[in-house]
């Protein structure tokens, strides 16, 4: 029968974790082992904890980007172009996940990673609150007891200790030349034929919350904010003293995991518009030479002094002219994002400089204005990226050297009954953003955003059922 879990809120300790509260039916069996590490059995109710413990932290992030584009992001190509999916993905790499968890709690004396008496309490106090938060069969349906949630989150805590111990060693030092930010403010003109205006019209009208174009730059910085409000830290004294880098390690991984969403949302929106070029209609060839025009001719007044680009970029939002837009960018010169054409149109340009020729990309024009040539706030955030991507290399130089050494084996059979297909279906826009509203507590965690969407999995997993909710 089809299970359907709703996925909600967060439990962490020393880093920042992310579980899915599950709802289910009937009794668990005894979960499958699927994996070995040297030569000894993993216990199955771990491996099946920390599955869906995962696939529910992975589900934060990308469910915003599913609820955007009405699509299951999970099932689309990872962005390598080789047809692998996001859900492929993640089902070879839980193995590595594991496996590090032990290897980490393997190497834990060789840097003095033993948890403290208050650490261990605190774990023990979080756990029993999980456990009496929830309900019984979601916990049955996650594998989740006492002993289970206890063993992730100090193998969980011992990890984040270690990696700090890697780390200790990694040049935090990141010169401003390196690390410079600029940012770069635009109006951007993108055709739109009258078709499209009164289909986007009506889409608002049934109650369907339609994409602001302007709101595409800054869905990665979404996407965080909406995770960080769903996560909180527990912690203890002694637990804050190795939470720093275990933390930000994780948020870094939560980070890259965005992008990598937002570069498969981004591809996707790229292989619509050549579709679109390819029958292309004589409404979209007339809306382009329109658009363009449009763009020429308020570069002309900005430049000859008849406006000036603040004032230009006011009136879009006052006029509401369907496909023109403004907003900013930050960026660096060595940057892959925004489009190449618009870092090397505005680089080594000045505060305050109007850039003085329309930039194309993808079909649409830019008006292009350096606001910040060099920002200080971006660039001193960029500087702790750069050093969070130093820590994470130093990480898995080191347990790539374990791993060569360790004999960690899956049994493919039996990994294939744990980690059954899904699919994926978005509630309507208005439940959303009601159930949003929605707060509640998992563990010590605060919650202050709870998301409902709902997964449906197709087959059994390791749960047998004895009724039926």
């Amino acid at each position: 029968m089809n299970k359907v879990w709703k996925k909600g809120a967060a439990v962490a300790l020393a880093a920042v974790m992310c579980a899915g509260a599950l709802s289910g039916c009937g009794k668990k069996s005894e979960a499958i082992s699927a994996f070995t590490f040297n030569g000894k059995k993993v216990d199955g109710d771990f491996v099946n904890f920390v599955l869906r413990f995962e696939q529910a932290s992975l589900d934060d992030i990308y469910a915003y980007y599913a609820s955007m584009m009405q699509q299951d992001i999970w099932s689309m190509d990872d962005g390598q172009g080789l047809g692998v999916t996001t859900w492929d993905n993640f089902k070879s790499n839980i193995g590595t996940d594991i496996e590090k968890l032990l290897l980490a709690e393997e190497h834990a004396a060789d840097f003095d990673a033993v948890l403290t008496e208050d650490e261990k309490k605190a774990i023990s106090d979080a756990t029993a609150k999980f456990l009496a938060d929830n309900d019984k069969d979601a916990l049955a349906s996650m594998s989740a007891t006492q002993e289970t949630v206890e063993r992730y989150l100090t193998l969980s805590t011992i990890k984040s200790k270690v990696e700090a111990g890697m780390c200790v060693d990694v040049d935090t030092n990141v010169s401003d030349e390196e690390a410079a930010q600029r940012t770069v403010e635009y109006i951007r003109y993108t055709p739109s034929t009258e078709s499209q205006t009164e289909a986007q019209s009506e889409s608002e009208m049934a109650g369907t919350e339609a994409e602001a174009p302007n709101t595409v730059e800054t869905e990665a910085e979404t996407a965080v904010a909406m995770t960080e409000g769903e996560t909180s830290v527990v912690e203890t004294e002694p637990a804050k003293k190795t939470k720093a880098s275990g933390a930000a390690k994780e948020e870094t991984e939560r980070a890259q995991a965005v992008t990598e969403a937002e570069q498969t949302v981004t591809e996707a929106q790229q292989a619509v518009t050549e579709a679109q070029s390819e029958t292309e209609d004589p409404a979209m060839a007339e809306a382009k030479v329109k658009y363009r025009a449009m763009a020429e001719e308020k570069l002309e007044e900005i430049k000859s002094g008849e406006t000036d680009f603040e004032t230009a970029a006011a009136a879009v939002t006052e006029e509401a002219i369907p496909g023109v837009t403004n907003s900013s960018y930050t960026f660096g010169k060595d940057d892959t994002y925004p489009d190449a054409a618009i870092i090397e149109a505005t680089n080594d340009l000045e505060d305050d400089t109007l850039v003085e020729e329309l930039v194309e990309v993808d079909d649409s024009w830019y008006i292009l204005y350096v606001k910040d040539a060099f920002d200080e706030g971006a660039t001193e955030k960029k500087k702790e990226e750069i050093v969070e991507e130093r820590k994470t290399e130093k990480i898995n130089e080191v347990y790539d050297e374990w791993m060569k050494d360790a004999k960690f084996e899956a049994d493919s059979a039996k990994l294939a009954e744990i980690l059954k297909d899904r699919s994926y279906t978005a509630p309507k826009s208005n439940e959303t953003e009601a159930e949003t509203q929605q707060g509640g507590t998992l563990g010590d965690a605060s919650v202050e955003t709870e998301l409902h969407l709902e997964v449906t999995y197709e087959t059994d997993m390791v749960v047998e059922t004895e009724s039926e909710t």
